[in-house]
C-alpha cells in the first residue's frame, strides 16, 4: 500500500542530491606555502636593499648592502668570528641562562606552595624586576671584573625574572576543578603535581625559557659592548667605532642565525613535551 510522500522524504532527497562541498585548503597548514612566503619576502627585501645600495639610492656608509655584508661575514667566519667571538658570547649567555632558568623555575614552584611567603616576597621581586638591568652592568663589572663571568651574571639577571614570572603564571593558572577532581579521586600530593600541575604549567614555562634565552643573549651582548675583552658585543662596538657598517650587519646576521637555530630547538622540545596540548584543538577548514 503506497503512502504519500512526506516533508522528511523531500528534505532527504534534496540533501542527497546536493554535492558535498570540499573544505578549502588552509595555506597556514601547508609547510610548502609557508616556506614559499618566507622566501618571497626575503628575496624582495634583500633584492630591493641590494639595488638601493648598488645604485647609491641609500648611503652605503650607514646602511651598506647585502653583498658587502655577505663578504664581511665570510671574512669573519674565516678568522675569529666563530672560533672566538661567537663561542665567548654563547658561553656567557648559556651559563647565565641555565643557572637563572633553573633558579627561576625552582623558586616559582617553592613560592606556589607557600602562599604566605609568596605574598611577602612578591613586592621585592617586583621592585628588583623594575630595575633596568643594563644600568647594573657597571656594578657587575666592578664586582666581578671584565670577562665572561660578569657577562654571564648580566645574562642571568635578565633571564631570571622572565622565567620566574612565566613559571609562576603557569602554576597559578592550573584549573582548580582538575585539582579538586583529582583530590576527590584520592590522588596524592605528588600525583596531583606530576599529572596536573606540571602538564598545565609546561606551556608557560617554555614561553619563559624562550624569552629568557633571548634576554640572556641580550644581556651577554650588552655586557660585552659596555666592557668586554672578546665576543660578538665587542665586535659590534669595534665595527661601529670605525663605521664598518657591513661588518656590523654581518655580526647581527650571525646573532640572528644563532638565535633562530636555538629557538627552533626550543620549539622542537616544546612540541615533544606538550604534544597533548594540540590533541583537543579542532583544525580550521
Amino acid at each position: 500500500m503506497s503512502r504519500a510522500p512526506t516533508a522528511r522524504d523531500d528534505d532527504s532527497g534534496v540533501a542527497a542530491a546536493m554535492p558535498v562541498a570540499r573544505p578549502r585548503k588552509n595555506l597556514a597548514n601547508s609547510p610548502v606555502a609557508v616556506a614559499l612566503g618566507w622566501a618571497t619576502i626575503s628575496v624582495l627585501f634583500l633584492g630591493l636593499w641590494e639595488w638601493a645600495g648598488q645604485t647609491k639610492q641609500i648611503n652605503v656608509l650607514f646602511f651598506s648592502y647585502p653583498s658587502a655584508i655577505w663578504d664581511q661575514l665570510l671574512k669573519g667566519l674565516a678568522t675569529d668570528l666563530l672560533t672566538v667571538d661567537t663561542r665567548t658570547t654563547l658561553l656567557s649567555a648559556f651559563s647565565g641562562f641555565v643557572v637563572a632558568a633553573v633558579a627561576g623555575v625552582l623558586l616559582a614552584f617553592a613560592l606556589s606552595q607557600l602562599p604566605y611567603v609568596n605574598k611577602v616576597l612578591r613586592p621585592f621581586f617586583t621592585a628588583f624586576n623594575s630595575l633596568p638591568r643594563i644600568a647594573l652592568a657597571p656594578l657587575f663589572i666592578m664586582w666581578f671584573g671584565i670577562g665572561v663571568f660578569s657577562n654571564a651574571v648580566m645574562a642571568g639577571s635578565l633571564t631570571f625574572f622572565v622565567v620566574f614570572a612565566n613559571t609562576m603564571a603557569g602554576f597559578e593558572g592550573v584549573d582548580q576543578d582538575h585539582l579538586l577532581l583529582s583530590r576527590l579521586q584520592g590522588a596524592t600530593r605528588w600525583q596531583v603535581f606530576r599529572y596536573f600541575v606540571i602538564p598545565s604549567a609546561l606551556p608557560s614555562i617554555f614561553v619563559g625559557l624562550e624569552l629568557g634565552f633571548i634576554f640572556g643573549m641580550l644581556g651577554a651582548v650588552g655586557g660585552e659592548m659596555i666592557a668586554g675583552e672578546r665576543g660578538l658585543g665587542v665586535r659590534l662596538q669595534r665595527d661601529a667605532g670605525v663605521f664598518n657598517t657591513a661588518g656590523y650587519f654581518a655580526t647581527l646576521f650571525m646573532l640572528i642565525i644563532i638565535s633562530s637555530i636555538l629557538m627552533a630547538l626550543f620549539q622542537l622540545i616544546k612540541r615533544r613535551m606538550v604534544r597533548w596540548q594540540d590533541a583537543h584543538l579542532i583544525k580550521r577548514a
